[in-house]
């Protein structure tokens, strides 16, 4: 794991946004715009926020236009539910410039280009890519498409970068092409933090999909102290017959649907655990108290059901509170830490789910390989 880090940071620092010069260029911006909007509105804006320093950055260095491109949702081909516009307005207003609500039509056939939102002189914000279906077949027309609108291009999907899509691929075939500002700061950040955490160094695995947990699970119980496994990856893993094996901890009690407390056996677990129990917590707990690094990826229970939050609130709190290096990763982990206000308690919070859990088991990267080239 350490070895593909190494490899990473050698290569990504060519491409770095303080080697390039914009001066007088367009440049095309693949970005990670994949908020929630309900009723026409952006319910969480976090993902919005994290682009700024990137888009700010590229003005800095002298773009005379920058276009944005995103997707959003998975929309099965145009679908108004998933436009943009909702998003460009919010993007206006964290750049403070003015927004024209709208759309302005391009020469393009494509229906992910054919329009765009005008937002003050230099940015521009098209239209979803996923209305476009080459979009996710890494396609070379399509990238060529899309490189009609830069002479330079920026990748600053991070969340994105484990895709072998044409926005995240084919396109850097095409264009010059550099890492933005949050690519960099996860590679970096993330390089440093798993090449060598300071001990004892814990992580707590929770969430859904054992078939994607467990490489990370393996992969971390080579380099942590502790790997506490929680949600639904701790029911599927004992279902599976897997054991508690050397320093990977299994929860012992849980919540059923009525809200009792009862052992973790295989029965129990099919009736349906729903929470980690206070004796599992308080093991958690004694197991954290003395770390010095702890990485966390997943809830560990059905956190989008009230009655089922306790263990992970409890737990994040908890967290919280040590002074440990506390990094965190994955949408639903950085959703609770949000809901609990704790967000600068933690020292990262990465916007990549998979991304970040592809990273750390040491696979390839399609985006993220060719940047780096």
């Amino acid at each position: 794991m350490a070895d593909n880090f190494k490899r990473i940071m050698r290569v990504s620092s060519h491409r770095l946004l303080a080697k390039a010069d914009f001066r007088g260029k367009r440049v095309l911006v693949r970005v990670d715009f994949n908020v929630p909007v309900k009723d026409g509105n952006v319910e969480d804006t976090r993902r919005i926020d994290a682009e700024i320093p990137t888009l700010k950055k590229i003005l800095e260095r002298g773009a005379k236009e920058i276009n944005i491109i995103c997707h959003f949702g998975r929309p099965a081909g145009v679908d108004k539910k998933f436009s943009t516009a909702p998003i460009a307005k919010i993007l206006a207003e964290k750049l403070k410039v003015k927004f024209d609500p709208k759309p302005q039509k391009t020469t393009q056939k494509s229906p992910a280009l054919k329009s765009y939102y005008q937002l003050g002189d230099k940015f521009r914000l098209f239209e979803n890519l996923r209305f476009d279906p080459r979009e996710e077949k890494n396609s070379s027309e399509f990238a060529r498409e899309l490189a009609e609108l830069g002479d330079v291009f920026v990748q600053d999907a991070f969340a994105n970068i484990h895709r072998k899509h044409t926005s995240m691929v084919k396109l850097q075939e095409i264009l010059p092409t550099y890492a933005g500002l949050l690519v960099e700061r996860e590679i970096n950040f993330l390089f440093r933090f798993l090449a060598a955490p300071e001990k004892p160094f814990v992580a707590i695995i929770g969430g859904a999909k054992i078939e994607d947990k467990l490489p990370v699970i393996e992969a971390l119980s080579k380099k942590a102290d502790a790997v506490l496994i929680g949600g639904a990856t701790a029911n599927e893993w004992i279902l599976d017959h897997h054991k508690k094996t050397g320093n990977v901890f299994l929860p012992s009690d849980g919540i059923n649907k009525l809200g009792a407390i009862v052992p973790i056996n295989e029965q129990t677990i099919k009736n349906g655990i729903f929470d980690i129990g206070p004796q599992t917590l308080l093991l958690y707990k004694s197991i954290l108290a003395t770390a010095k690094t702890i990485f966390w990826n997943g809830n560990l229970g059905m956190t989008e059901n009230k009655r089922f939050v306790h263990g992970t609130y409890e737990l994040t709190r908890y967290i919280a509170k040590l002074k440990a290096e506390k990094v965190a990763s994955g949408g639903n982990t950085a959703d609770v830490i949000d809901y609990l206000k704790l967000n600068d308690r933690f020292d990262f919070i990465s916007t990549g789910g998979s991304a970040t859990s592809d990273l750390i088991t040491g696979k390839k990267l399609p985006a993220l390989e060719m940047l780096l080239k």
